[in-house]
């Protein structure tokens, strides 16, 4: 086998090596040995000397080595295949040799050679496509600690000038390279078996407008979800069976970087096969590298979380430790918390409350379609001036991972575009606002809008976020059906008056006076010291993934003082009442490092809710949604 360096900046020499000896084996058992060997390589090492694409610009990455990708799975694309081995033959010599197709986009031939493609030893295998872009709302202390850690590849002067030099002449040989189908097998020219009808396609492309190639290159190629977001998206392509990812899943890749310059020029070298493969298609499924780079990967990690001072993964040992470690301290970390809240809440405690068990909360479960454990809280009473909204959402982007602020002004509700849209030309899905990866923290400033006409996209809009408050789903426009992908969004809707939205708990703030808004946040800015903040970070995303449960002598004793109170006051306590205080009093315990609730619990439950209930019936009875 390679050296310990070889694998890391040479990783196909590895799976060359892994290929000629398990030649006679299946490309399953291939697959999971190249698989293996890197999954043991990557155990002795820490992972931060993998260079991160989402930290290092690909130009300073040598094309061909080990890179790792923190990304969201934006698109699934069809399957694609290739070939998994093929016969190169020396044009010169007639000699031939087996190289391994997998883990590349073009085959590894030199200028005098070429791929037979007639050859009975050639074996195709399928491979998948997953479009994936950085986190969308991935939280700026998040990536600047995450930057911190990885390791960003210096190049010298000489190497950047000999990688230049050989960008320049790979260039040179790619209209030769690729104006023969048969020399880019594993690539752009490769079938795909997708799901979609002709006549689908065909009815889609008559109703679309004409663009131009460029026009369609730059409106697909990055396909944020999130207006102004940055980063490098990346295709990144799976051989195992084993791996399986989809839509808004959180992940960690560790792959080969692929930006062979071949790429670039596909669509326009594919002017003769259009018969072969949709050129829109093409095109949005091969953009240019220099904008999309590909990665073959080599291991894929689901990310329980992505708060970059724990551990990844919540089953590991060092992540039990933390816990145990954190748990320790949990009181005061919850005062604080609770204390610094309380002071952003402009002196409201009960507030401050509600909105800690907000952040804490997570779909847990499902019903049928009913999610359990959603937490949509509608502070009301939020001043409308001096940027409050904006600076209360601050405050939560620096103690979540990853968040996003919709400012719900009639202008931004007529042109958002918060659906994920199907585009059947060039078979992706065109990404929407309201397609965000589990546990993101969404802020509604219902404070911005203003009197005004929604018009149809309005109303759509209106009810996409009726869905992913309800429900818990996001219904993606695949123009002729829509199709429901779940997904498990923490919603906060800061309004001057009761929102017109649903909500699981509405809090009527009750506040201090406070002049000058601004200089009154500020005065956060000398308690939020680094080290506390690292503790609030934890402690939320620790608690927010702690095991809950009742047991039986518990679990009676709310259900006997359930029946007395209905049998004293039965308006005072309805079955809504009952079960959304079971939702409160889970996310209390868990709020106090406690896996199972105690009558202390409880009753702090059944106060802080009757103090809700006395505000909120002291404004007028709101049009829609619960209490």
């Amino acid at each position: 086998m390679p050296g310990i360096e070889d694998w890391k900046t040479k990783p196909y020499n590895v799976v060359q090596k892994i290929f000629e000896e398990t030649k006679d084996s299946s490309h399953d058992s291939f697959v999971s040995q190249v698989e293996e060997y890197f999954h043991q390589r990557l155990k002795d090492i820490s992972i931060s000397k993998i260079p991160s694409l989402n930290h290092t610009s690909v130009d300073h990455i040598p094309a061909g080595s080990l890179v790792r990708y923190r990304c969201m799975v934006q698109d699934v694309f069809d399957p694609q295949f290739c070939l998994g081995q093929y016969i190169v033959k020396n044009t010169q010599t007639q000699e031939t040799r087996l190289e391994c197709g997998s883990y590349r986009d073009v085959p590894n031939v030199l200028p005098h050679e070429t791929v037979d493609m007639d050859n009975r030893e050639n074996k195709p295998v399928e491979r998948l496509g997953f479009y994936c872009v950085p986190i969308p709302g991935e939280a700026d202390w998040v990536k600047k600690i995450y930057n911190k850690k990885c390791v960003t590849l210096q190049m010298t002067s000489s190497t950047c000038e000999n990688s230049k030099r050989k960008n320049d002449e790979e260039e040179e040989s790619v209209k030769e390279r690729t104006s023969n189908p048969s020399s880019n097998i594993s690539g752009p020219y490769s079938e795909q078996s997708g799901q979609e009808t002709s006549e689908m396609k065909e009815e889609s492309r008559s109703q679309s407008v004409s663009r131009s190639n460029n026009t369609s290159v730059s409106s697909l190629a990055h396909n944020f979800p999130l207006p102004n977001e940055t980063g490098t998206p990346c295709i990144v392509r799976v051989y195992s069976s084993k791996i399986e990812m989809k839509t808004t899943d959180a992940v960690e890749v560790i792959g080969i970087l692929s930006v062979d310059p071949a790429l670039a020029t596909v669509a326009e070298d594919a002017e003769g096969v259009e018969e072969l493969i949709d050129q829109e298609e093409l095109r949005a499924h091969e953009p240019p590298p220099s904008l999309v780079p590909r990665i073959h990967a080599l291991t894929v990690q689901m990310l329980d979380h992505n708060n970059p001072t724990l551990p990844c993964s919540q089953s590991s040992d060092n992540y039990k430790q933390e816990v145990k470690r954190l748990m320790q301290d949990v009181n005061s970390i919850r005062l604080e918390l609770h204390s610094i809240f309380q002071h952003a809440l402009l002196g409201d405690s009960l507030a401050a409350e509600y909105l800690i068990c907000h952040l804490l909360a997570r779909v847990y479960a499902r019903v049928d379609a009913m999610p359990l454990g959603k937490f949509c809280l509608n502070l009301s009473g939020c001043p409308v001036t001096q940027r409050y909204s904006v600076l209360l959402n601050h405050l939560i982007s620096q103690l979540t991972t990853k968040s996003t602020l919709m400012e719900m002004t009639i202008e931004n509700m007529n042109s958002w575009r918060l659906v994920p849209k199907k585009d059947y030309t060039a078979n992706r899905v065109i990404a929407g606002m309201l397609q965000l990866c589990t546990g993101t923290q969404v802020v509604l400033d219902e404070t911005a809008l203003q009197q005004g006409q929604l018009d149809n996209t309005g109303v759509m809009n209106v009810r996409a976020l009726e869905d992913m408050i309800t429900w818990q789903k996001v219904e993606y426009d695949f123009q002729w059906s829509a199709v429901p992908i779940q997904c498990d969004n923490n919603v906060l809707i800061l309004s001057e008056c009761t929102s017109f939205l649903s909500k699981d708990f509405h809090v009527p703030m009750v506040t201090e006076r406070v002049d000058d808004i601004p200089s009154y946040f500020t005065l956060l800015d000398e308690r939020l010291t680094d080290e506390v903040l690292i503790k609030l970070r934890s402690y939320i995303t620790v608690c927010k993934h702690l095991f809950y449960g009742v047991p039986d002598d518990i679990q009676k004793a709310i259900q006997d003082d359930f029946v007395e109170t209905r049998l004293v006051n039965p308006s005072e306590m309805s079955i809504d009442d009952f079960q959304r205080l079971l939702s409160l009093l889970r996310l209390l315990t868990i709020s106090y490092g406690l896996e199972t609730p105690n009558v202390q619990i409880w009753m702090k439950a059944k106060a802080m809710e009757q103090e809700r209930k006395a505000r909120v019936a002291k404004l007028p009875k709101p049009s829609n949604g619960t209490a």
